[in-house]
C-alpha cells in the first residue's frame, strides 16, 4: 500500500449555472486527497493520513475518498473547521486563496492518526500542509521516522502567496527534499525553491543527497525525469483544455501507479530504473493528466479509461 499524507479541501470551482450567473460548485480537492483518489481509481492500494473535519465538508470528503477506493483508516476526524480553497481560472495557472487557519487539516498531528502498518510502502506528503505549523512539522517529523524503512515521495506544490515565513519555509522543504526518494516538482516550485537553478543541476543536487528519482514537469510542454542511469522526457499530448486543476496531481499518480505495476516502488525496484521504465512511467502520467484537462475540476481518470478504448485523448 501507498499512503498519501496531506491536505483533503473542498475546492470551489467557478461554473455557469441555467439561468446564467456565475457561482463556485464545492468538490473534494487538495493535492494529497487528489493524488490518493487518482491512485486508487488507477487500482494501486492507496491510503489517505491526515485531519479531516467532522462537519458536512469533512464527510463530503471522506465520501470522496472511500468512493474512489482509498482506504481511511489513516484519517483522523477533528472537531476543527474545513480548508476551503478558491479557485480562479485564466489563461495561466490557476489561482488559489485558501482559508485554512485553525482547520482539521492544518492542525492534524501525527499522534491523532494510527501507526503504519507494515505493508504500507510508501509515504507521500506534499502541498499546503508543508507551508505552516503545525502539520508541516508533523510531516517532516513523519519523514524523519520512516526514512529507511519504506519509500519517501515529495511533491511541494508551492503556494508562495500562502507563505508566511519564507525563511522556515525554505528550511523546512530543504530537508523534507532531502529525505526523498522520489521527488516531482513544477518548473515553477523549481524556480520559487531555486532561483536561477535549471532542472537538471537541481536534480543532481537532489540525487547526490540520496533520492533515486527526481521529475520536472512544465505544463504543456511535458515532464522530464532524472535518475542515476540518466535522463529521459516525454511530451505532452495536445488536447482541449477544460482547467488544469488537479492535472500535476493526476500526472504524479499516473508515474507512481505504472512504477508500483512494474514492481518498482521498492528500494530494489527504484535502484534498477531502465529508461524503458521510466519513459513509460511518464507517459502513462502525461496521459492521466491530459484526461484530467479534458474535465471540470480535479477529475482523475480511471484506469479502464487509459488503458482501454472508451475514452481516447481528444
Amino acid at each position: 500500500m501507498l499512503v498519501i499524507c496531506g491536505d483533503a479541501l473542498i475546492d470551489f470551482v467557478p461554473a455557469t449555472v441555467a439561468d446564467g450567473r456565475e457561482a463556485y460548485i464545492p468538490s473534494v480537492g487538495g493535492s494529497c486527497c487528489n493524488i490518493a483518489v487518482a491512485l486508487a481509481r488507477l487500482g494501486v492500494p492507496v491510503g489517505f493520513m491526515g485531519g479531516i473535519s467532522t462537519d458536512f465538508f469533512g464527510d463530503m470528503l471522506v465520501a470522496g475518498l472511500t468512493d474512489a477506493g482509498v482506504d481511511a483508516r489513516y484519517v483522523a476526524r477533528l472537531d476543527l473547521d474545513t480548508t476551503l480553497g478558491f479557485v480562479k481560472l485564466g489563461a495561466g495557472e490557476p489561482q488559489y486563496v485558501f482559508y485554512d487557519k485553525g482547520t482539521a487539516g492544518s492542525m492534524w498531528r501525527r499522534s491523532a492518526s494510527p501507526l503504519l502498518d507494515d505493508d504500507v510502502q510508501l509515504v507521500h506528503v506534499g502541498s499546503v500542509t508543508l507551508i505552516a505549523t503545525p502539520v508541516a512539522d508533523e510531516c517532516l517529523a513523519l519523514l524523519k521516522q520512516e526514512k529507511g524503512k519504506r519509500l519517501l515521495s515529495v511533491d511541494p506544490n508551492c503556494r508562495p502567496s500562502l507563505v508566511r515565513d519564507e525563511a522556515a519555509y525554505r528550511e523546512r522543504m530543504t530537508s523534507i527534499l532531502g529525505l526523498a526518494d522520489i521527488i516531482r516538482l513544477s518548473t515553477a516550485d523549481l524556480g520559487y525553491l531555486l532561483p536561477g537553478v535549471e532542472p537538471a543541476a537541481a536534480a543532481q543536487r537532489w540525487l547526490a543527497t540520496g533520492a533515486f528519482l527526481v521529475i520536472v514537469t512544465d505544463g504543456s510542454r511535458g515532464a522530464r525525469a532524472y535518475w542515476s542511469g540518466g535522463e529521459i522526457s516525454v511530451a505532452a499530448p495536445p488536447v482541449a483544455v477544460v482547467d488544469t486543476i488537479g492535472a500535476g496531481d493526476s500526472f504524479f499518480a499516473g508515474v507512481l501507479a505504472e512504477l508500483f505495476r512494474r514492481d518498482n516502488v521498492t528500494p530494489a525496484g527504484l535502484t534498477t530504473l531502465t529508461p524503458a521504465v521510466v519513459g513509460d512511467a511518464l507517459a502513462f502520467g502525461v496521459r492521466a493528466a491530459a484526461l484530467t484537462c479534458q474535465r471540470a475540476g480535479a477529475d482523475p481518470p480511471w484506469r479502464h479509461e487509459l488503458v482501454g478504448s472508451n475514452t481516447p485523448l481528444s
